[in-house]
C-alpha cells in the first residue's frame, strides 16, 4: 500500500470510529470498521477522483443544513466517479443565500440596539431584507425594549461575531478583544439577572450548536431571541423533543434505496421518484462504487441511530 493510500485509509477509518460516528455505539464500531476494510482492500490504491469523493463523504454529517441535496450529489458523484460539484459538509456547504440570511439576523440585532446617531446597518438591511420579513420576525420575538434585553442582545451579537469571524485564533488580538467584551457583558448580566439560564446558550459560543452549517441554526437563533424577549429560557418556544425522529426519518428515505443498491437488491424497488433517482445516479455497480456508497451509508447510519436515541431519551424525560 502506498503512503498516500495508507494516509487516506487512516482518514476514513478514524471517522468511522470517531465519537460522533460509530464510536458512540460500543462494539458496533469495530464491526463496521472490519466490514469497510474488507471492501477497501479490493480497491486500493485509489485514484485522485476516488480520493476526493472519500473526503467529501467523510465531510458530510446528519446535522448539515443541506443534507438531502448533499446525499443526492454524492450519489451522483459515486456513479460518475467524479467529485460532487457542490460544496459538501460544514462551511463548504454554505451558499450565498444562507450567508445573507445569517448576516440579516446579525444586522437586525445590531440595528435593534440603541445608538446616538443613525447607524449603517439599515443600508445593508435594505439590500438583504427589503421586505423586512426577518426584521419584523425578530422584533416580534424581542418585544418591548429594556436594559436587560439590550445586554442579552449585545451578548448574542458577540456570539455571532465569533462565528462570522471564523473562530478567532488563540492569543490573537480579535480573541483578546472578544473575550474581554464577553466577560464584561456577562458580569453585568449576572448582576442584574443572577438566576436566569439564558446565558448558558452562549457558553463556549454555543459549543458547536450554533455552527453556521447546522440544520437547526435559525430555530436555535429564534429560541435564543424569543427567550430574551420572554425573559426566561424557552419562555416562548418550549422543547419539541421529536427533532431526532424527524431527522432520522428524512434521512431514511435517502439511505434505504442506497442500501438496496449496495446489496444488489435495487431491482426490488419500482419507485420512479426519489428511490429511482438515487439508484439511477449510482449506476452500474463495481467494487469502488460499492465501497464509496457503503462508507456514506455507514457514517450517516451511525448518526441516524444516535439521533433516534437522543429523541427517545428526550421524549421519555418530557413525559415523566
Amino acid at each position: 500500500m502506498t503512503d498516500e493510500s495508507s494516509s487516506l485509509r487512516e482518514v476514513w477509518e478514524k471517522e468511522v470510529i470517531a465519537r460522533h460516528r460509530w464510536g458512540q455505539h460500543g462494539d458496533k464500531a469495530a464491526e463496521e470498521l472490519a466490514r469497510l476494510r474488507r471492501l477497501w482492500d479490493s480497491i486500493h490504491p485509489v485514484d485522485y477522483n476516488t480520493n476526493r469523493i472519500i473526503d467529501q463523504v467523510v465531510a458530510l454529517e446528519i446535522c448539515n443544513w443541506n443534507l438531502e441535496e448533499s446525499i443526492l450529489s454524492l450519489c451522483r458523484a459515486i456513479g460518475n466517479k467524479r467529485p460532487a460539484e457542490i460544496g459538501i459538509g460544514h462551511l463548504d456547504s454554505m451558499t450565498e443565500g444562507r450567508w445573507k440570511k445569517i448576516w440579516t439576523y446579525y444586522y437586525t440585532l445590531r440595528n435593534w440596539l440603541p445608538c446616538q446617531i443613525r447607524n449603517g446597518y439599515r443600508t445593508l438591511l435594505r439590500e438583504y431584507d427589503p421586505d423586512k420579513a426577518i426584521q419584523n420576525h425578530i422584533d416580534g420575538l424581542l418585544g418591548d425594549r429594556n436594559g436587560l434585553k439590550e445586554l442579552y442582545v449585545t451578548r448574542f451579537c458577540l456570539c455571532l461575531d465569533f462565528w462570522l469571524g471564523g473562530y478567532y485564533p488563540q492569543d490573537s488580538a480579535q480573541k483578546i478583544a472578544h473575550d474581554n467584551a464577553v466577560s464584561a457583558i456577562e458580569q453585568e448580566i449576572e448582576q442584574r439577572d443572577p438566576s436566569n439560564d439564558i446565558l448558558k446558550a452562549f457558553q463556549l459560543e454555543g459549543d458547536g450548536k450554533l455552527n453556521l452549517c447546522h440544520h437547526k441554526l435559525f430555530r436555535r437563533y429564534d429560541i435564543i431571541i424569543s427567550s430574551i424577549g420572554a425573559g426566561r429560557w424557552r419562555g416562548a418556544m418550549p422543547m419539541k423533543g421529536t427533532d431526532g425522529f424527524d431527522r432520522a426519518d428524512t434521512l431514511e428515505t435517502y439511505l434505504a434505496p442506497t442500501e438496496l443498491w449496495v446489496k444488489n437488491r435495487d431491482q426490488e424497488t419500482t419507485d420512479e421518484g426519489l428511490s429511482g433517482k438515487i439508484i439511477s445516479y449510482l449506476g452500474k455497480r463495481d467494487d469502488t462504487k460499492v465501497f464509496l456508497a457503503s462508507l456514506l451509508l455507514s457514517l450517516l447510519r451511525s448518526q441516524q441511530a444516535a439521533a433516534r436515541q437522543r429523541a427517545e431519551r428526550r421524549t421519555e424525560k418530557r413525559n415523566n
